[in-house]
């Protein structure tokens, strides 16, 4: 059998019309979701897009969340375990951070590809700068610096990039998903004959910037004489000032459904060629969102993700389609690291025990939680900055608790709801709080910082502490999107 993973960047459990979304067209997630398993309880781990990654392609937590740093090319990972299981690995992906950079996931495949275009992507260095044709100044926006250029290039820095890379983009077949998907498509009807190759479609969309064609952005923001045009100041940091209008706020929101819809168009050409070719009847699809976002509903950062995550950002779709292996929905508990064992099992093999990762799809006929509890956040070398606060987040299948060292200082939410309950549920507080506490020591976290977070933050934060059981990032290595050129 044939495997496909396809991850998508920056997709929300709740905008997906089979989980319950009235409001944002996917046509194409919903075709999937019905012939599929539906984890109704899926959680990312590591944050964000290469910690949770780190988590997939191994199946193992870090200790006990993945830093962000480069992939160690001895770490066993899932293509070459498959591999080793006769089958050939194919990479294909527009997230850049895969490749650039130093990361080094395309190490472990057979054959990589990547489709240049995305936020932090620089293909190409230009004098040349101006809008792309889906932009103009918006007075809605008029709160944010009217210098454009220089908010663009400095104050959302990734533009710097993005507008040379995406010059000469007219129609809708030239943005990076579209190319993405073809590409993807054509990987399927050159393999249409094969019975054992993986292929990994990693999409950055509906990561930001929340740029799509006006029709899309037509379909959420109707107001009257809206054209559908873009304000490229919309995608910079300042979207989250508290001075923006009513009316500013809608397009936002209406951004972030566009960009939804406009990846599952050019997934649903991917789904349509495993028709086309045959492929389907042989063919697993596992899709999985790397995580969530926030559109409006986040007080501390209303639009676009944030750290610790809560809920919007650690809720994450998850669907797998094994032909002849059934449909349904399941409320389990799962990680987006149990998708080791499950393709690997797909490919006659089994997970190592020490990697902790389940078998989905015997998780879903059981109707039996391999989990109690999930966690998701980011490393914890970001706890000291925090550690009068929230840390990380903990889910059972009713809760989502954001966990502080002080249990008087969580935060309780039923699931899918955003009213916080603590105050009303202390019980809930303090028994989830002693779980997510048990779970995170149990899964590695540093024997200082255990003594620590038994403390309820009492004791002082221990000065020195393991915060991964990777190797060191090589010297000199440093994330390459914080600054274009590293500043210059």
């Amino acid at each position: 059998m044939n495997i496909v993973l396809i991850v998508i960047d920056t997709l929300r459990f709740d905008h997906l019309g089979a989980n319950g979304n009235q409001e944002v067209q996917t046509p194409n997630l919903d075709r999937l979701a019905a012939r599929s398993w539906n984890f109704r309880r899926a959680f990312a781990g590591s944050f964000p897009t290469i910690p949770l990654r780190t988590d997939l392609i191994t199946g193992r937590y870090g200790a006990p969340f993945h830093p962000w740093k480069p992939l160690d090319c001895d770490r066993p990972t899932l293509p070459r375990a498959l591999a080793e299981h006769g089958y050939c690995t194919q990479l294909i992906h527009d997230t850049p951070h895969l490749v650039n950079g130093g990361h080094g996931f395309d190490f472990p495949f057979h054959a990589w590809t990547q489709v240049r275009g995305a936020e932090v992507d620089r293909a190409w260095i230009t004098d040349d700068w101006s809008y792309l044709p889906n932009w103009r100044l918006d007075p809605m926006f008029d709160p944010l610096p009217r210098d454009d250029e220089r908010v663009l290039r400095r104050g959302w820095n990734p533009g710097a990039g993005y507008v040379p890379t995406n010059r000469g983009r007219v129609r809708e077949e030239d943005w990076n998903v579209a190319r993405l998907f073809t590409t993807a498509s054509r990987f399927l009807r050159d393999n249409a004959s094969r019975d054992r190759f993986f292929l990994w479609v990693d999409c950055f969309d509906p990561h930001e910037p929340w740029d799509s064609p006006p029709e899309y952005v037509r379909l959420y923001d109707r107001t009257p004489g809206y054209d559908g045009m873009l304000d490229p100041r919309s995608f910079s940091g300042g979207r989250n000032r508290p001075d923006l209008s009513p009316r500013a706020l809608l397009n936002l929101r209406a951004q972030y459904a566009a960009k939804v819809t406009f990846m599952d168009r050019w997934l649903g050409t991917f789904l349509d060629t495993l028709e086309q070719t045959g492929l389907a009847e042989r063919t697993a699809v596992v899709l999985l969102g790397d995580h969530g976002t926030n559109v409006g509903d986040r007080p501390d950062s209303p639009f676009g993700k944030a750290a610790p995550p809560l809920e919007n950002e650690a809720h994450v779709p998850l669907l797998v389609h094994v032909p002849g292996a059934g449909s349904g929905t399941s409320s389990a508990l799962v990680q987006s690291q149990d998708i080791f064992a499950t393709l690997l099992g797909l490919a006659g093999g089994q997970a190592p025990q020490d990697l902790e990762s389940h078998d989905l799809l015997a998780t879903a006929r059981e109707d039996h939680a391999k989990r109690e509890i999930a966690l998701c956040g980011t490393a914890v070398s970001t706890w000291k900055q925090r550690a009068g606060g929230i840390l990380f987040s903990a889910f059972d299948r009713e809760w989502a608790l954001a966990v502080a060292a002080d249990p008087g200082r969580c935060a309780l939410r039923r699931l899918g709801e955003k009213v916080d309950v603590a105050a009303d549920h202390p019980e809930t507080v303090v028994r989830l709080h002693r779980a997510a506490v048990d779970e995170i020591v149990r899964r590695g976290l540093d024997p200082s910082l255990t003594a620590w977070l038994r403390s309820e933050g009492r004791d002082a934060f221990p000065a020195a502490y393991r915060v991964t059981d990777a190797h060191p990032a090589p010297a000199g290595w440093r994330t390459y999107f914080g600054g274009l050129y590293h500043g210059e």
